[in-house]
């Protein structure tokens, strides 16, 4: 063999390992596209479910849940309406405090990231999911009482590990 010849068959045996690799690469490359792609369409399937609710939200009146003549919502009510007192949060178990407080929020339409919380407010029919920070829409009443849950709750979890085994 020349020399030429036994340059160039290296050459081309690199070429034929580089052209297999590069198609193992593009199928990964396609897999992974492919992967990504449909997790776009779940995530845009789930916006478009949301949507959906918060429009049947806004069309169904009257408010499932609504007090007469308050305007307010859910299943606890007095912590946007009246200042809470330890009366008000006795006997509640560990579940219900959690709602009471973070029921608030989704009044004003906190989007959950926790799943429990998440997918408990979006069962209730006036739950409308619209953002990710509703600090300013609070007011001074439910800043408060919100305030006094965390302080109970965390009372009664002292309280409660003290006596525990």
């Amino acid at each position: 063999m020349t020399m030429k010849k036994l340059i160039i068959i290296p050459i081309l045996l690199l070429q034929i390992l580089s052209s297999c690799n590069k198609k193992d690469s593009d199928e990964s490359t396609t897999k992974k596209d492919l992967e990504l792609k449909e997790k776009e369409l779940e995530l845009k399937e789930r916006e478009l479910a949301l949507k959906e609710k918060e429009l049947e939200n806004k069309s169904s009146s009257p408010v499932a849940g609504e007090i007469k003549g308050s305007g307010t919502i859910g299943d606890y009510p007095e912590v946007s309406l009246t200042k809470l007192t330890t009366a008000d949060l006795e006997n509640k178990t560990d579940w219900e405090l959690r709602l009471m407080r973070n029921e608030v929020y989704a009044r004003h339409g906190y989007i959950f990231k926790l799943p429990e919380l998440r997918d408990y407010f979006l069962i209730q029919s006036w739950y409308v999911p619209q953002s990710e920070d509703v600090n300013d829409l609070l007011t001074p009443l439910e800043k408060e009482n919100i305030e006094q849950i965390k302080r109970y709750e965390s009372y009664v979890g002292s309280q409660y590990n003290k006596y525990s085994r």
